[in-house]
């Protein structure tokens, strides 16, 4: 019987963080492949104009949502005791990370729709950077123990 929800620790949200990364490199890397196959034609070369500049859109405003919902919520997570942290700081990664990932894959998709890198995959490559950004690497409260 356990006395209540265990917190992930540092480690293994660092592990799931790395997860989420591996993800966005293995599926642009399945995209490269196709591409390649393909000749760099795209999969639907006669996709609309407007789908880049949709994910050119998207892309941005992906970015500054998930930098500042990491910044709100790795706020309001330091404010609290150092024994309840562990919750709030894993929200404080996944959901951000969750943000860019999904900007990040949907430039992918629209890159290997296409077959046009930019302004797409240039878009996706700057998502997936700040998802990079963002992974903590070391433990925040290791000097208190």
């Amino acid at each position: 019987m356990t006395s209540g929800p265990r917190n992930a620790s540092f480690a293994q949200q660092r592990l799931i963080a790395f997860g989420l990364l591996f993800g966005v490199g293995a599926y642009s890397l399945v995209a490269a492949i196709v591409l390649q196959q393909n000749d760099g034609k795209g999969l639907q070369p006669d996709l609309p104009a407007e789908l880049a500049d949709v994910a050119l859109m998207l892309g941005p405003a992906m970015l500054v949502a998930g930098l500042v919902l990491r910044l709100v919520m790795n706020r309001r997570a330091e404010a609290l005791p150092a024994d309840e942290r562990a919750s709030p700081r894993l929200q404080a990664l996944l959901l951000p990370m969750g943000v860019l990932e999904a900007g990040a894959l949907f430039g992918i998709t629209v890159w290997m729709l296409s077959g046009k890198a930019v302004p797409s995959l240039v878009t996706a490559l700057v998502l997936f950077a700040a998802m990079i950004a963002i992974v903590p690497l070391r433990d925040p409260d290791e000097g208190a123990r």
